[in-house]
């Protein structure tokens, strides 16, 4: 499946609608610091659909010396996407705003170990098991990024911590806990 994909063996992995809430341009800015300051050049996949207000993130992927360790390849079935979260050296997730966080939820399933924003959704859902960073932070992402590429022994915690997160929650918890949400943003009004 990554020959067929052109990824290479060791790559970082980003899933989400290509629009402005998850936060793509700061994760593309955090890898051109990477790229200046460390010899790492993880090639890094992006898995989905382009969103809206895509003008911005392209002027930068076109400027920025990131492009040729890029790697767009649309929607993926769910068996793609799978072997994907299973084999990435990490995943990233540093969107701004979610209502739940199925996907570092499904790459924590899957072993991945994951760097995700430090927002309520996702701080409720990944608890510590994963690595969490201020969404907007170029430098801490950057340095999460560093630190999981460099330490096997924290890459193997997160993926133990995340599985063992990822199988408390099954459909029947995950519509519970959306309930509440809703529930708790009505009571609001």
């Amino acid at each position: 499946m990554r020959k067929r994909l052109r990824i290479e063996s060791e790559f970082l992995l980003f899933v989400g609608t290509l629009e402005p809430r998850k936060n793509l341009l700061t994760l593309l800015k955090s890898l051109q610091q990477v790229f200046r300051e460390t010899s790492l050049r993880p090639q890094t996949v992006i898995v989905g659909g382009e969103g809206w207000l895509m003008s911005e993130t392209e002027r930068f992927i076109a400027s920025s010396g990131v492009a040729d360790r890029l790697r767009f390849t649309g929607y993926l079935q769910d068996e793609d996407l799978r072997a994907l979260y299973a084999s990435c050296r990490a995943f990233i997730y540093p969107s701004i705003y979610e209502g739940f966080g199925l996907p570092p939820l499904e790459a924590m399933a899957c072993g991945a170990p994951v760097i995700a924003a430090r927002i309520p959704a996702l701080q409720e859902v990944l608890d510590n098991a994963a690595i969490l960073v201020d969404p907007l932070d170029e430098k801490s992402l950057a340095q999460a990024i560093v630190g999981l590429l460099t330490s096997n022994g924290q890459r193997d915690e997160l993926r133990t911590r995340g599985v063992q997160r990822a199988a408390k929650f099954s459909w029947d918890q995950t519509a519970r806990l959306t309930h509440e949400v809703y529930e708790r943003l009505l009571t609001k009004k």
